[in-house]
């Protein structure tokens, strides 16, 4: 859910007694009740009947981010479903699903600091390699204070650590963080068994971290997610 967004809830009002539905209501019939965290901000509704006792509300979301809450409570009748909850995003899936799940298939990516991101690289060839780190807004996060980085591939089990490169990383001031894949990297040696079983890829993990401000008790993740290793054709 995003800040100011309508969304929909389908609630059944009843007869108390009978259980039987009730018909003909409208909006005045009901109360709603908003809730932000520990707010109750300004609240709008529509109501439509759809029948039989079903009511299809309408609800105006807070214009700001949080965790939501309303209640529909009627005097006379009783409600079910009348509970509706949810967390208000910023961004919600749709807008980064492009950045969150886009493989780095040519020299660069852009993501969220702590993104998980693919990376696909055919096995044994040499790849450069950079992603753009940004904020929620879009503007690069500064990594000039950045140092010690890592990048760390892990086996598809993510329990031991199969390669380290420690040296040819760069963080700059416009969230650009650049390295290369050598063609002599100890990982890509994981294709050969995948191969060997009538597989053409591999799955394995990598983490890319460094301190922030140069303070070794503040390392952080800068961004992670799946390697794919492919194995590939041809002469060098």
């Amino acid at each position: 859910m995003r800040p100011g967004d309508t969304e929909y809830a389908i609630v059944v009002v009843k007869n108390a007694t009978t259980g039987a539905g009730i018909t003909g209501l409208t909006s005045g019939s009901f109360t709603v009740s908003y809730y932000l965290d520990a707010t109750t901000p300004a609240s709008s509704f529509g109501v439509t009947e759809l029948g039989s006792g079903f009511y299809r509300f309408a609800l105006a979301l807070p214009a700001t981010a949080g965790y939501f809450n309303c209640f529909i409570t009627s005097g006379s009748y009783e409600i079910e479903n009348g509970r509706w909850h949810g967390e208000i995003e910023n961004y919600d899936v749709d807008s980064i699903y492009a950045v969150s799940i886009k493989p780095i298939a040519t020299l660069s990516s852009t993501a969220a600091l702590a993104t998980e991101i693919t990376i696909s690289l055919n096995a044994y060839r040499y790849k450069s390699l950079s992603v753009s780190v940004v904020d929620q807004a879009g503007a690069a996060v500064s990594l000039s204070g950045y140092n010690n980085w890592k990048f760390s591939v892990w086996d598809n089990k993510h329990a031991t650590t199969i390669s380290v490169q420690n040296s040819g990383i760069t963080g700059s001031a416009g969230g650009i963080v650049a390295w290369a894949v050598p063609e002599t990297a100890t990982f890509f040696t994981n294709i050969d068994a995948a191969i060997a079983a009538g597989d053409n890829s591999v799955v394995l993990y990598y983490d890319m971290i460094a301190d922030e401000a140069a303070t070794a008790s503040k390392t952080s993740t800068i961004f992670r997610g799946q390697l794919i290793l492919t194995r590939f054709e041809g002469a060098a």
